[in-house]
């Protein structure tokens, strides 16, 4: 074999990332974490996951790969694979992959770690932009433009995806369901997620399903708090999905996207006549979203006191969708000379 992804440690943010691109590159994921591998297993069709054991995993992995596909960066791949790297005398080649697309690390020094890059992946017009207000663009050697490749994957795979959401999903089918997706709360503090969950939602929570995709990181940083939230809220139309893993599938079953500068904000575009709302924080108004002007947007629950209202007048927001869309993703997949 001479190319896979990587999920190195509990990253299960990264999943929904890098299956889909395995798929397309017929290569295998591999990784540490045995939950990860039945996530993939559960949810990913036709994607090989290869699990080894932490005590093999390290020399497995430089042995068996030249070229690995990761959501981290050659410099951090280094920090844990360096040492047997040079027991084996050879040099893996790290191709990054963007984890989505969002309007998060303009205020923090996270895409400048690609300045070193040899090769990266990118969605599309929208990230090249990003990357070059970065100053990083000019310093990758090779950029390959990989357009919505998660959703194209989902289409492919739509029965399946039908399947599992009815056996994960058992809401009031007479009611429009809401997908609340907030970001984690990291340095940059722009999350909407909050302890007043229940007064944020309370105008709506009797007449619509409400979905909860809380970000990997949120549930690891407050367990405690997020399972004291769960058991609060155990009521028939709220769900919380902690350990579900594909995006697509999701936003194709809801029917409105309520969020903050989470990138998936981004993939629920794909769905342009579907309503989106934003719930800003108070940092969010240091950093300029374009999502921000693709529905309404405001602090905690205004929006949902005139949820109503709100829903008659999203037509207005159709054509900045489109457009936002068609600049975050390119129209073509193209996976050629990837590897």
């Amino acid at each position: 074999m001479n190319a896979c992804a990587l999920i190195y440690g509990n990253n299960k943010h990264y999943i929904d990332h890098l299956a889909p691109l395995c798929f397309f590159l017929k290569i295998p994921i591999v990784t540490n974490e045995w939950e990860i591998s039945e996530i993939i297993k559960n949810f990913y069709p036709n994607v090989h996951c290869i699990y080894i054991d932490n005590s093999k995993f390290n020399f497995y992995l430089v042995k068996n790969f030249k070229k690995i596909i990761s959501c981290t960066t050659k410099d951090l791949f280094d920090i844990d694979f360096r040492f047997h790297q040079d027991c084996l005398n050879k040099e893996i080649e790290i191709i990054w992959c963007p984890h989505g697309n969002s309007d998060k690390g303009k205020t923090t020094f996270f895409m400048e770690a690609l300045k070193d890059q040899k090769t990266a992946l990118v969605y599309g017009e929208k990230m090249i932009d990003f990357l070059k207000d970065k100053n990083v663009f000019h310093t990758i050697k090779k950029v390959h433009r990989i357009g919505n490749y998660r959703y194209k994957y989902f289409l492919e795979n739509k029965k399946f995806y039908k399947k599992v959401i009815k056996n994960y999903i058992q809401l009031n089918p007479l009611q429009k369901t809401i997908l609340y997706a907030p970001t984690w709360d990291d340095s940059e503090n722009l999350s909407s997620f909050n302890k007043d969950f229940e007064k944020t939602f309370d105008p709506v929570s009797n007449c619509y399903n409400i979905i909860v995709k809380l970000h990997p990181n949120m549930v690891i940083t407050n367990e405690i708090e997020i399972e004291n939230l769960i058991q609060k809220n155990k009521k028939k139309n709220i769900l919380f999905l902690n350990d579900f893993t594909p995006i697509y599938a999701l936003l194709d079953f809801v029917d409105i996207y309520v969020g903050d500068m989470s990138s998936v904000g981004y993939d629920f575009l794909t769905f342009f006549k579907k309503p989106m709302f934003f719930l800003k924080s108070k940092s969010s108004k240091k950093i300029f979203s374009d999502l921000f002007e693709c529905g309404k947007a405001a602090q905690n629950n205004l929006i949902f006191k005139n949820f109503k209202f709100f829903l008659k007048s999203d037509h207005i927001y159709h054509k900045k969708r489109r457009n936002l869309y068609t600049y975050t993703f390119d129209n073509v997949l193209n996976f050629d000379k990837i590897l």
